[in-house]
């Protein structure tokens, strides 16, 4: 049409208006909002083809004169309106921005810079791209915990630019210090306005999808304050920890808005108090562990390890979980159905026998585990159950409350270690491996043991994801090693804790740059 009208050609040709409704959620009754008829309009030139034009053709004066006529009694309503609001309200709304705006101007989180070569020529480990925290020995009560954190970027030959998703979280007492409005505390004691959550918080934060950096450092940077903020001596500490999750939640929801429709994070933290007792939550599928020293005379019930008794204090939240299946499908809000990939391409029938895919087992290190999606389209895809973020996988059941546990020292006091760490090192390796070598290490002692530990965990791990795939997640060890107080002797220098690179990963003590 625009071809004719450009040419001079005289021919009057028909524009159409139809019109076109749709709805993802079903069918709608175009009849009975369309027009009995369509209504034909005749272009006589290209300026008719703009998107403004109007449905019906009114004289060129007369409708300028309509336009004028309408605006200037759009601006009386709004005069009239403005005198009839109060000062007061309309202060508030000049002053009061969105909420994400407000989110995102008083909020801040760290971003890595991108690495130096866009896409790796070779499946390797960069050392450059590593974080590691030194250890630090920290009074926990009556023991003394000394904990480290090695946090590696992954490898993506066919990524371009991939950046580590992974975050973590080491909070002392001093950083764990609540205040409290006052009141009757849950034992009935008069609360004195002030306490702290705990001792030592531990965290690791896995981030996911195309946004998941920010996702996670988000989460990582908030949790802290989240955790203080939801504390109070009038209220049971496993109430507050729980929630602080879910708030966690609301806040890179709200900051992301939809930017967090397919990226979130998992989010695994130990919280260590004065008395002995360690509560951890966890949302997604990263994994805590302890190692419990054995009696001489006993054996190890795992093959890998050989004085301790391992562990989990967590169960990997995925779809191969029937529990967790059966929760997200009475929490839905959206159809849903749980499948894989193979399955949502027609490759294979549809079931729901996945098997447990408990650590250890065939189904664990399948190449095409369970994933839930939108009944009928193939996303979001998601493999676990449960996550900070991912609003498109919330109205599937998809959840940020925690499953919480706890681990009492005193119950158990010849426990030694104390591990988390994301997926990428357990995507490949079991818990038994994983603790083996921190035993290894926690037996040979000496300062900077949990260091050595946490490196050598992140160099077996990314070792087995060169033998198994064509790629290496992102790997995240933290190690904590306990021991009872009157055995360790804490150097002023334990106070300063420095973020580091490591640049000769065979030389962990002895060749260390500060960044």
């Amino acid at each position: 049409r625009a071809r004719r009208a450009m040419s001079g050609d005289t021919e009057r040709t028909p524009l159409v208006h139809t019109t076109s409704l749709s709805s993802t959620r079903g069918a709608l009754d175009v009849e009975s909002v369309a027009p009995a008829a369509p209504s034909v309009e005749y272009i006589d030139d290209v300026d008719d083809l703009t998107p403004f034009a109007s449905h019906k053709r009114w004289p060129r004066k007369r409708g300028v004169s309509a336009l004028v006529f309408a605006l200037l009694a759009l601006v009386l309503v709004g005069v009239v309106l403005f005198a009839m609001e109060p000062s007061s309200a309309r202060a508030s709304a000049s002053a009061a921005p969105s909420a994400r705006a407000r989110a995102v101007a008083s909020k801040t989180w760290r971003r890595r810079d991108a690495p130096r070569v866009a896409t790796p020529e070779a499946f390797v480990m960069d050392p450059s791209r590593r974080e590691v925290e030194r250890e630090r020995a920290c009074v926990v009560g009556e023991r003394v915990v000394r904990v480290s954190v090695v946090c590696q970027e992954g490898c993506y030959p066919h990524k371009e630019y991939h950046v580590n998703q992974d975050c973590y979280v080491v909070a002392e007492r001093q950083e764990l210090v609540y205040a409290d409005g006052g009141g009757v505390h849950a034992c009935g004691e008069a609360s004195h306005g002030r306490g702290v959550c705990g001792e030592l918080l531990l965290g690791v934060f896995d981030g996911h999808g195309k946004r998941g950096e920010d996702c996670a450092q988000i989460a990582s940077g908030y949790f802290t304050g989240t955790l203080i903020g939801e504390t109070s001596e009038t209220e049971a500490l496993d109430a507050s920890y729980a929630r602080a999750f879910e708030k966690v939640n609301e806040e890179v929801c709200e900051i992301m808005g939809e930017d967090a429709s397919f990226s979130g994070s998992t989010a695994i933290t130990a919280l260590f108090d004065a008395d002995g007792t360690v509560r951890v939550g966890n949302v997604g599928d990263s994994r805590c562990v302890v190692g419990i020293r054995v009696a001489n005379d006993e054996l190890p019930l795992n093959r890998h390890t050989k004085t301790w008794n391992v562990l989990d204090l967590t169960h990997d939240q995925t779809c191969f979980r029937a529990d967790e299946r059966a929760r997200m499908k009475a929490q839905a809000e959206s159809p849903m159905m749980f499948a894989t990939i193979g399955m949502v391409l027609g490759e294979t029938p549809s079931h729901e026998e996945f098997g447990d895919g408990e650590p250890g087992s065939d189904e664990e290190y399948c190449d095409d585990p369970p994933r839930v999606f939108m009944s009928g389209y193939r996303f979001p895809g998601c493999a676990f159950t449960r996550s900070i973020g991912d609003t498109v996988g919330k109205a599937l059941g998809v959840s940020a409350t925690p499953e919480m546990s706890t681990h009492d020292l005193n119950a158990s006091p010849t426990t030694q270690c104390v591990v988390i760490a994301s997926d990428g090192v357990f995507e490949f390796m079991s818990s038994g491996e994983t603790m083996a070598i921190a035993e290894r290490h926690y037996l040979e002692g000496g300062e900077g043991a949990s260091e050595r530990a946490a490196e050598e965990i992140v160099q077996a791990a990314y070792a087995r994801w060169q033998e198994q795939d064509e790629r290496a997640d992102d790997v995240t060890a933290i190690v904590a090693f306990i021991y009872p107080s009157d055995e360790v002797t804490i150097h002023p220098s334990n106070d300063v804790v420095a973020t580091i690179q490591l640049n000769d990963v065979s030389k962990i003590m002895g060749a260390m740059t500060v960044s």
